[in-house]
């Protein structure tokens, strides 16, 4: 009769200074994330969702007042651009504002997409002041710049 072998035991002090590490990396990718997208003097981003659901990759950008006039969409060295252009509000003749709250400027979203997607089959949508930017999901392609068509969805 053999006795089973004991496996070593890691001593609580190494699984802690490998748990702070991990926790070192996490914040670290986050403050990335955080510096990534930060707006210019004069620019503003509007709020985004990223899901993926029936085998395509979406994503939602709240954009209200704009038209498609006014934004563009461009998928780019494996990341998805969305910009545009809030343009100022001007008070009507003999009118002033007393509050302005509601973001104006240009703005640029740059959202990384690791997952292989279909771009040429990839369509946005503008309705209800969202942006919705549907990405089919396909083997891997890589390389230029391509523009997305925006359509208005009467509402």
């Amino acid at each position: 009769m053999s006795l089973p072998k004991k496996l070593p035991v890691r001593a609580p002090l190494t699984e802690l200074v490998i748990l702070q590490r991990e926790v070192n990396q996490l914040f670290e990718r986050l403050a990335e994330l955080d510096r990534a997208d930060q707006p210019a003097a004069g620019e503003w981003l509007p709020s985004i969702d990223v899901y993926e659901c029936r085998g395509a990759l979406n994503v939602v950008a709240e954009v209200p007042g704009l038209n498609p006039d006014s934004l563009r969409v461009a998928f780019r060295d494996g990341s998805l651009v969305i910009s545009g252009d809030r343009r100022e509000r001007k008070a009507t003749p003999g009118a002033a504002f007393l509050c302005l709250e509601r973001p104006q400027g240009r703005f640029r979203r740059t959202v990384p997409i690791d997952i292989p997607v279909d771009v040429p089959r990839s369509e946005a949508v503008l309705s209800g002041g969202l942006l919705t930017v549907v990405l089919p999901r396909v083997k891997d392609r890589r390389g230029r710049e391509t523009l997305i068509p925006i359509r208005r969805e009467d509402e």
